[in-house]
């Protein structure tokens, strides 16, 4: 039986964000993609930063004045760079799905951004494994006979 990769199971990555990009733009992007991340690339497609909806939302908070400003007001002042997280851990395609579920638990991270000769190419989730999980379920009750 074949090991199952990181390849297999990520989604190719859509929704990115560009330097100097806003967070009125990731705002938008997120509620559009229904997404929690979005990575954040340069102009040769190299991973410089993420953005979570936690952040996001952590960002307004701390804003100073949530109750008196709304998040769009807020978000149009802030360059994406300001809150990313700029140290993100990555896998590659060929990493084991084994492997990078364990660092999505050991870090409690909600996603690894999949990086193949310096380029960003995907991105694998807990929505991912989620997928993965109920496929592989659903041809575990198919392929089972029953007792």
């Amino acid at each position: 039986m074949a090991t199952t990769t990181v390849r297999e199971i990520m989604t190719g990555v859509v929704e990115v964000l560009g330097v100097g990009d806003t967070l009125a733009v990731a705002r938008q992007q997120l509620a559009r993609g229904r997404i929690r991340h979005l990575p954040v690339v340069d102009g040769n497609e190299r991973l410089v930063g993420l953005i979570t909806h936690r952040k996001l939302l952590e960002s307004w908070v701390s804003h100073g004045h949530p109750n008196e400003e709304s998040p769009l007001n807020v978000a149009r002042d802030v360059p994406v760079e300001m809150i990313m997280e700029k140290h993100v851990l990555t896998v590659d395609p060929a990493t084991t799905a084994a492997q990078a579920a364990r660092l999505l638990e050991e870090y409690k991270l909600g996603c690894l951004p999949v990086v193949e000769h310096g380029r960003l190419v995907g991105i694998v989730t807990e929505a991912d494994f989620v997928r993965f999980a109920r496929r592989y379920f659903e041809w575990e009750m198919t392929s089972t006979p029953a007792s």
